[in-house]
């Protein structure tokens, strides 16, 4: 049984929109086997859905699958937590890390964001990235997942970048998952390189770090939605 909830985006299919509180309560009671969040990009969704996630115990975030340039880049969290706190930033940090692995990266490279690559306690996404790297650097976000921040994007995504800065790490130049400290920061990124960028291709999930929800989106193409839908298991 699917679920969907709200009609923002044309689906492939017709379905019968349901409250997203009854319909997550239906997926996580077993009711449900797939869960949609149609929903429109805005903050009374995001805040509904963080008031849901925190009735069943779990922590959402969004997760942006780009292919561009033959490679797939991770982009999170774009919509759900416009300010998070370090704790949610860690969830957000391992949710990532699972959407990576039904990709088939089970050992993704995690670039946490900020404007230098050094930790300044003036530079408000410094502080937290240096900790996500301090949580990654004794596993706990899993053996083999590494986590570095602060680091700038260019540093994260290009290997000459890198070299000209002298940041030699495992991960720079080479970060398959850029993680924004604010929503502002992980939006402005995604929907630039989704209308710019112009990808291959573009998947849209809510995760909880144990589902994938898929969320369509505006900006998204009818392919680009069926797409999400496959990589979620849903087909029609």
């Amino acid at each position: 049984m699917i679920t969907v909830t709200g009609a923002h985006c044309r689906l492939p299919f017709s379905a019968e929109p349901l409250d997203p509180t009854a319909a997550f309560d239906a997926f996580y009671s077993g009711k449900a086997n797939y869960l949609i969040c149609n929903e429109p990009e805005s903050s009374d969704t995001f805040k509904t859905l963080r008031e849901i996630a925190k009735k069943h115990r779990r922590t959402f975030s969004h997760v942006g699958i780009l292919q561009l340039n033959n490679r797939s880049l991770i982009l999170t969290d774009s919509f759900v937590h416009p300010e998070p706190d370090i704790p949610t930033l860690s969830k957000i940090v391992s949710n990532a890390a699972f959407v990576a692995g039904k990709t088939g990266i089970d050992m993704p490279r995690i670039a946490v964001l900020s404007a230098v690559e050094v930790v300044s306690l003036q530079m408000e996404s410094a502080v937290p990235a240096s900790v996500m790297e301090a949580m990654g650097n004794r596993n706990q976000f899993g053996a083999g997942i590494r986590v570095e921040g602060p680091l700038s994007m260019d540093v994260a995504l290009s290997p000459e970048a890198a070299r000209e800065k002298h940041v030699n790490t495992p991960v720079a130049g080479k970060a398959d998952i850029l993680v924004g400290h604010r929503a502002t920061v992980s939006q402005g990124i995604f929907k630039t390189l989704k209308l710019f960028g112009k990808p291959d291709s573009l998947i849209s999930v809510i995760t909880d770090g144990e589902n994938l929800f898929p969320l369509p989106l505006k900006i998204m193409s009818p392919e680009e939605i069926r797409t999400t839908l496959s990589f979620c298991g849903i087909h029609q």
